[in-house]
């Protein structure tokens, strides 16, 4: 299919974005998911703020999905692409807070944890759940998200060999 599609007046950019909006999807489906079942089941009020907890899910899923798009262009075969996952899921997950808050870790560790993204999501998403914050407390978390999207399709986008 990607020999078919080079032959086509479509730049490499504009194919590996088509490609990365179909993995958007498929991770935002994942978010509407989780969200949904922690919403309906366990009562976690994503939707006090739902256009919050919209704008805090695209960025989110933009940001994996760019960095997905990365580690397709380093990984040289399926094994890596596994392999690859699981240190940036290991890495990603730690260091945002995913398994300890920042807020019980020293300053130097939640400084740390600030410079992933991840962080800026769970930011986001505790501003609006934890926090009780308006929607304007998502803006810098999701600014933070989609730079951090820009980089890593970037990146992705300049390390897309084509032959």
């Amino acid at each position: 299919t990607l020999q078919r599609l080079l032959t086509t007046s479509i730049s490499r950019t504009e194919i590996i974005a088509g490609h990365m909006l179909a993995m958007f999807v498929v991770v935002f489906a994942q978010q509407v998911i989780l969200i949904g079942v922690g919403q309906f089941a366990f009562g976690v009020n994503y939707l006090r703020e739902p256009l919050a907890t919209l704008l805090v899910m695209i960025g989110l899923g933009l940001w994996i999905s760019s960095l997905g798009l990365f580690i397709s262009t380093l990984a040289k075969g399926e094994e890596q692409v596994v392999l690859f996952s699981m240190i940036a899921m290991f890495l990603f997950a730690a260091l945002a807070g995913a398994w300890l808050p920042l807020e019980a870790t020293g300053p130097a560790f939640a400084a740390i944890g600030h410079l992933t993204p991840g962080a800026w999501a769970m930011d986001g998403f505790q501003n609006i759940i934890v926090r009780g914050l308006a929607f304007d407390s998502v803006l810098l978390p999701v600014a933070i998200l989609i730079g951090y999207t820009l980089l890593f399709f970037g990146l992705g986008a300049w390390r897309f060999k084509t032959e």
